[in-house]
């Protein structure tokens, strides 16, 4: 959808892949992320019940992710 806020982003990747890849660390205390884009990674993290840390320079990619990244803690806090 073009429409979607959330999609537009140059290398934006699916929170399912990102989950599996974090799903491959020990058990880190937080997870960094210097590249944010649109916050893939930190919606993962959410959706994990992991602690992140995001760096993003571009304004817009960044209000996205914080947008999103929000909605996700929401939904955990929806359903424990």
């Amino acid at each position: 959808n073009p429409d979607d806020p959330w999609k537009g982003h140059p290398t934006q990747k699916p929170v399912s892949l990102m989950a599996w890849c974090l799903k491959m660390l020990a058990d880190p205390e937080s997870v960094l992320d210097p590249f944010m884009g649109s916050g893939t990674t930190g919606v993962a993290c959410m959706n994990l019940g992991r602690k992140f840390i995001g760096i993003e320079i571009e304004p817009k990619y960044f209000d996205i992710a914080c947008e999103r990244i929000t909605n996700a803690q929401r939904q955990e806090r929806m359903f424990p």
